[in-house]
């Protein structure tokens, strides 16, 4: 297979040969090293022979007088489709732009997907990359990730990791920026479990420390549950001071008052549907369309862009950018509490859940219509953990004196 390319890209004749003297002819392309495939012989005086375009061009000069004669019956290979071609101007320089392109489009950066912690300044860090040279259309022999990587960390003391991934004409950016530490109390210091609500003790998991209520106690928020000063459990010992540990569970209350108006503006689209579409060709932008890309009137703006890619590495520096603008106008619909009563249940109760550590057992509501609006009362009954350790300044009582013994003298 390969050897037949080889044969293709240099350029084969097929040549038909007349005479009488065929063997002379055939002992002068030996003499001269002249390689002829494929040949077949159809009659005493004619032969068909195959050759190379070089052992073709040294057959004119060892024809001698062998008495035959040549003719070119067809041409394969390269050279010849290259001279076919030649007079199209258009086409050969349609393939330089292309090899151009190519190598723009493998040599350059046309893709920059950025991930980059809420906590670090985006714009700002995108800014300084910028001056660094790492934008669309920069050269990626140009982007030293190892230099460019030691300077950002230095202009932003925030951030804890950073990384370039260059892969195809595609860049991405990492950064994650220094997590706030959770404020935790010390080991050894003495803490104490209390409560962070109202409520009745349901059950006590102590693990250390001392507890300081039982099921059933009604507390209030800031009440101690555990204790961290532990008594002596022995006849004799003292007390000692521990980091207490512990869960408590108990009943809790909530209540909680939510409005709605029961009359509100409502999309009603009508149909009309507005389409402009632009050109991103890397940082500069074509509008293919007049004015501005601002609708009047009441209008959804969706924007989708489309970028043209060979795989998930190698992008085009091409995207088409269309906008569409769908209109609607607005009607004025009024609701009664009925309707309504649902969602602004569910609302109340997602939000009570959402800040406490337990399940909401029952609930009990009232939803009624006052000056236009639906006016939502409810109470909520749950079972929720409310112990949160807190540093406990409790200290070591006094020993009580020694007990004198018995029968000493007063």
């Amino acid at each position: 297979m390969i050897g037949r390319l080889w044969l293709l890209a240099r350029g084969q004749v097929r040549v038909r040969v007349t005479g009488a003297s065929l063997p002379r002819f055939l002992n002068a392309c030996a003499q001269n090293s002249l390689t002829l495939r494929h040949m077949k012989r159809t009659a005493w005086n004619e032969l068909y022979a195959t050759l190379s375009v070089a052992d073709f061009r040294a057959l004119r000069g060892c024809m001698g007088r062998t008495g035959c004669r040549v003719h070119i019956v067809r041409r394969r290979g390269a050279p010849f489709a290259a001279e076919k071609l030649r007079p199209r101007y258009a086409l050969w320089g349609g393939l330089a732009a292309l090899i151009l392109l190519l190598w723009a489009l493998c040599t350059h950066i046309w893709a920059i997907e950025a991930h980059i912690d809420q906590t670090l300044p985006r714009a700002e860090i995108m800014r300084q990359l910028d001056e660094l040279g790492v934008r669309i259309g920069a050269r990626r022999r140009a982007i030293d990730v190892k230099q460019i990587r030691w300077k950002i960390l230095k202009m932003q003391p925030d951030m804890t990791y950073f990384m370039l991934n260059i892969e195809g004409n595609r860049l991405t950016v990492e950064a994650r920026g220094a997590e706030k530490p959770s404020e935790m109390l010390d080991q050894d210091a003495v803490v104490k479990v209390v409560a962070v609500r109202d409520g009745v003790i349901r059950a006590l998991r102590v693990q250390d420390g001392q507890p300081a209520v039982r099921a059933g106690d009604a507390v209030a928020a800031g009440d101690t549950l555990i204790s961290g000063l532990v008594p002596p459990t022995a006849e004799g010992g003292a007390y000692h001071l521990t980091h207490a540990r512990g869960a408590v569970d108990a009943y809790t209350a909530y209540q909680t008052t939510a409005a709605r108006a029961l009359t509100v503006d409502k999309k009603v689209y009508t149909g009309k549907v507005r389409r402009q579409y632009a050109l991103v060709f890397g940082n500069k932008r074509l509008n293919l369309y007049f004015g501005s890309g601002i609708a009047g009137g009441t209008c959804d703006k969706i924007i989708k862009t489309k970028t043209a890619w060979l795989s998930d590495s190698v992008v085009f520096p091409v995207s088409l950018v269309e906008q569409t603008f769908v209109f609607y106008e607005r009607e004025t619909v009024t609701r009664t509490a009925d309707e309504v009563r649902v969602d602004m249940i569910a609302r109340a109760l997602g939000d009570i859940a959402a800040g406490m550590d337990g399940t909401i057992t029952a609930h009990t509501e009232n939803v009624t219509e006052q000056n236009g609006a639906a006016v939502l009362k409810l109470t909520a009954d749950a079972v929720e953990q409310i112990g949160e350790e807190a540093l406990d300044d409790s200290e070591i009582p006094a020993e009580p004196p020694a007990a004198e013994e018995d029968g000493a003298a007063p």
